[in-house]
């Protein structure tokens, strides 16, 4: 479909990170013509997830890029909850995988995003072109128009497409441009710290992946490869530059890293961020989609972020693939997009609202900062149903309750089992594709692992 010329596509990709990459792979490995617009000059760099759960794991298999992920992560098979840093109080064997995928993976996001770029160019035919900031999008009844920027030198060039997918950040400027509405909250009182750091971690009995549980000096710690690399996110108050919360990192590591201040730490990358509860109002709007957090953003506690954003990736780009062949009605791209809203509205969003409340103490902690208390702010912001909801004094006792019943194997499985809810149903466009493909994703499945069933 490429007679528009050299700068048309069959679908065009906004956005060059894991999810849009990812979506780009199920597109070109189907012989679609696809390209990657990307507004920066190369893979963001800064650190942003790291940890990846087996449902994400069967969808990196399926779309080839599994043993080379493997390569280049560690192993994530042991959760360790801590109160603060010395006392651990339970532990998560990670079984749900099955035989095929017995554990997590943790592998920093550039670097997933660069194994995805290299099968991407080496192995299908596709353009990947950087430097190219969407400033104007238009759409007809049959093409999509992109007027795009360069940083370099304010260059314009216009590209067009059938198909537009979105995979450009919580901040997208194709949610924008298309109108779309980015329904939520953004945490106010608040901000996130992803920091890379070398610290002996493992010396002081952490595991591969641990949440240290505080109302203010909470913290998520996950090994992130082999040199001694780890990943500690903390919570910060709203406003500081990064400059100003690396003047203060000793105070903050102090609460968190075991065995301080008997042992140095070499700080690598520090990046502050904000987190959010936002959903956009559609995920699709005539021949442009949203996918990852263009189309959601939750807080990163639990590792639902990224891994639901490549959970969307990969069934839109089968999707879509199929439509252009003909193998399949137009229509299956609304039930791609109102199933996955559902799944987030439904479970990804409060999973990880319960997750920050859970490592915070939120209902029953002194919380300093108000985080989880009744007030003008969170009322202004929209939070109140969710502290009404789940921080709650009574919860003291459910996370007692919870850490104790964690340490029954079968209760573990079955609180890791959730984590396949976000997934697509294996089935849900069977009818348009190949038996041995359905075969081959569902015995990528433990059983008993649930699927979300689309919405329509």
């Amino acid at each position: 479909m490429g007679s528009l010329g050299s700068n048309h596509f069959d679908v065009i990709v906004v956005g060059a990170g894991p999810v849009g990459l990812l979506t780009a792979i199920n597109l070109a490995s189907r012989g679609v013509k696809a390209a990657v617009l990307e507004r920066g000059h190369g893979i963001d760099q800064s650190p942003r997830a790291t940890s990846y759960q087996p449902c994400v794991m069967a969808e990196m298999e399926e779309t080839g890029i599994l043993e080379d992920v493997k390569k280049k992560a560690m192993v994530n098979n042991i959760l360790s909850f801590w109160k603060g840093p010395k006392e651990r109080v339970a532990y998560v064997e990670k079984l749900e995988g099955g035989d095929v995928f017995p554990a997590g993976l943790n592998c920093g996001q550039p670097v997933l995003a660069e194994i995805i770029l290299n099968h991407l160019l080496t192995r299908y035919e596709a353009q990947v072109i950087f430097d190219k900031k969407v400033e104007e999008l238009q759409q007809s009844a049959s093409k999509v128009t992109a007027v795009c920027s360069s940083q370099a030198n304010g260059a314009k060039t216009t590209y067009t497409c059938d198909w537009l997918v979105g995979a450009n950040g919580a901040g997208s400027s194709v949610r924008k441009l298309l109108g779309i509405g980015f329904e939520g909250f953004s945490w106010p009182k608040e901000d996130f710290v992803a920091t890379n750091l070398r610290y002996p971690f493992q010396k002081h009995g952490f595991t591969t992946a641990n949440f240290v549980m505080d109302d203010v000096n909470w913290a998520v710690i996950t090994v992130i490869d082999n040199t001694g690399l780890w990943r500690c996110a903390f919570g910060v108050k709203a406003g500081l530059t990064n400059e100003q919360i690396r003047a203060e990192l000793d105070e903050h590591y102090r609460h968190i890293l075991p065995g301080w201040p008997g042992e140095g730490y070499e700080i690598v990358q520090l990046n502050r961020y904000k987190p959010h509860q936002r959903c956009a109002t559609q995920f699709r709007k005539g021949r442009c989609f949203l996918a990852g957090d263009a189309a959601h953003s939750n807080n990163p506690i639990g590792g639902l972020g990224l891994t639901t954003g490549l959970l969307d990736g990969g069934p839109l780009g089968r999707a879509l693939a199929a439509v252009i062949s003909g193998k399949a009605p137009e229509s299956i791209l609304d039930t791609w997009a109102e199933s996955r809203r559902h799944t987030w509205k439904t479970f990804t969003n409060e999973f990880s609202i319960e997750n920050k409340r859970m490592i915070q103490l939120g209902g029953y902690s002194e919380d300093p900062l108000g985080i989880w208390k009744l007030d003008e702010v969170s009322k202004a912001h929209g939070i109140d149903e969710w502290i009404e909801k789940l921080a709650t004094p009574q919860k003291k006792e459910a996370d007692l309750a919870m850490y104790k019943a964690l340490e029954d194997k079968q209760a573990q499985l079955a609180s890791r089992m959730k984590q396949w809810n976000i997934t697509m149903d294996p089935l849900w466009m069977a009818q348009y594709e190949d038996p041995e493909v359905i075969k081959l994703r569902s015995s990528l499945r433990p059983a008993g692992a649930k699927g979300s069933v689309p919405a329509v």
